[in-house]
């Protein structure tokens, strides 16, 4: 009996000491990340994955938190950002498919050109399959990253530095487009494509390297400064041709706490309605701006814009898109597409986005 009460108080203590130690112990460790982006400050890419992280900092209690901030590729060029955020060279960074196709294969199928101009409805599809379809995430998993977020992107549009009033007015310019849109460019409208990133146009326009650029969506040349060396802004009907994101380290991601990961994949899936909004404001912002430039508009009528598709061999081009993709990944790229357009249909309905100009 004696002992039986020894035992007992000799377990009483150490339970008490245990609880002890939990009251006393320190608070898990807070995650403090340095944000890298290659954008402008001012710009609605930065604006919004800003915003992004203030409320993630606010939604998960202060366990992410941003220490520090890089703009205009202060610390990793365009075309280093998702494989530099793998290796840590940043713990969250924004990042576009165009300029790492290969290492995104599926992802760069929602860049096929003509699908549609709603880039709330592309930006939304991708964050659903990113948690419904296995081998989209396992491509990022790949490059050791974590997609928090798929940006809304507006529909593509062309500025070049001449007076323009027709497609055919566009032969011969020299215009900044990187991989496929250089190839379409070039055959349906006989300019020449020049490769190089967006941080580069300013001084490519400047010194005349190039006439124009593309790729690129109506809310970036405001806060960019091209419009000063734009006299035409045009609306080509290509569609949105570009996915962009944020994304956050891998390793990073997994120290997070489960209620953490939780708000990500929350906030993944709401991303595109708010990212729209600035999307919006930044189109009119541009607008407004290159108003007071008196830089002109120009819109590609629906035959014009069936006119670039039948000239760019579309059915051709999308099979080769499909097979080009397919060297590179096990996936299955058109099974991926079907799966793709079947999703993005789905949100096609609930789109609030539509590019407007003058």
């Amino acid at each position: 009996m004696a002992k039986a009460q020894a035992k007992l108080r000799t377990t009483a203590a150490l339970l008490a000491l245990a609880i002890g130690a939990a009251a006393t112990a320190p608070a898990a460790a807070k995650v403090e990340v340095i944000y890298s982006t290659y954008v402008a400050q001012g710009s609605s890419s930065n604006l919004q994955y800003e915003a992004y992280l203030d409320e993630l900092s606010r939604r998960t209690q202060g366990e992410i938190k941003v220490k520090d901030k890089m703009f205009m590729a202060a610390l990793m060029k365009a075309g280093e950002h998702l494989t530099g955020i793998g290796k840590g060279l940043a713990d969250v960074g924004y990042f576009c498919t165009g300029y790492t196709p290969a290492l995104l294969p599926l992802t760069s199928m929602a860049e096929l050109p003509f699908i549609t101009e709603k880039g709330d409805a592309v930006s939304a599809a991708l964050a659903e399959l990113y948690d419904s379809y296995a081998p989209l995430r396992k491509e990022y998993q790949k490059q050791n990253v974590e997609v928090l977020a798929f940006d809304a992107p507006s529909a593509t549009i062309l500025g070049v530095n001449k007076a323009v009033t027709s497609p055919a007015q566009l032969k011969g310019l020299k215009v900044r487009a990187y991989g496929d849109l250089g190839k379409i460019v070039g055959k349906t409208a006989g300019m020449i494509p020049v490769p190089m990133a967006t941080t580069d146009i300013y001084t490519g326009m400047q010194t005349g390297a190039i006439d124009g650029y593309i790729g690129v969506p109506l809310w970036m040349p405001g806060p960019e400064n091209w419009l000063q060396h734009t006299k035409t802004l045009i609306a080509p009907g290509i569609g949105t041709y570009y996915t962009c994101g944020l994304a956050m380290n891998l390793d990073v991601f997994k120290r997070l706490p489960q209620s953490a990961k939780d708000e990500i994949a929350k906030m993944r899936r709401e991303f595109p309605a708010k990212s729209i909004d600035f999307v919006l404001k930044g189109d009119a912002a541009t607008v407004k701006k290159a108003q007071e430039l008196k830089v002109g508009f120009y819109r590609f009528t629906a035959a014009e814009v069936e006119a670039w598709k039948k000239a760019s061999d579309y059915d051709a081009l999308k099979a080769d898109w499909i097979k080009s993709r397919q060297a590179r990944t096990d996936a299955n790229v058109a099974e991926f597409l079907k799966v793709y357009e079947e999703t993005l249909a789905k949100h096609l309905p609930r789109s609030t986005y539509e590019q407007k100009f003058p």
